[in-house]
């Protein structure tokens, strides 16, 4: 049985063209969230397909996003989706290559 959430989505989110893709919660802790989100996956824009981290905490029982925790560009929306679909099983060693801008291992 899957749990439902509740997540407050800013204003500006779809007023900044991004979809929400998943949500991952921690698995430490109930009150910590992240919100994967796609930017630009129909090429509406002159960035490339984009996926965007927020970080989520739970406030009187909803999730608010407090802020962007990083931002992930892609070749194509097919990357993109592939990445945010890998994202929750990621390991510590491909996380700390992507943020630093290097190919993760799970890409080959």
């Amino acid at each position: 049985m899957t749990k439902q959430i509740e997540i407050n989505v800013p204003e500006w989110f779809e007023l900044d063209g991004l979809n929400t893709l998943d949500t991952i919660i921690s698995p430490n802790s109930d009150n910590v969230a992240i919100l994967v989100a796609g930017e630009n996956l129909d090429y509406t824009k002159s960035c490339c397909p984009t996926v965007r981290l927020y970080l989520m905490q739970l406030v009187e029982g909803k999730y608010e996003v407090t802020k962007e925790l990083e931002a992930f560009p892609f070749r194509s929306t097919d990357e993109a989706i592939g990445f945010s679909l890998k994202l929750p099983n990621l390991n510590a060693i491909d996380l700390v290559m992507l943020l630093n801008r290097e190919q993760p291992i799970f890409m080959d």
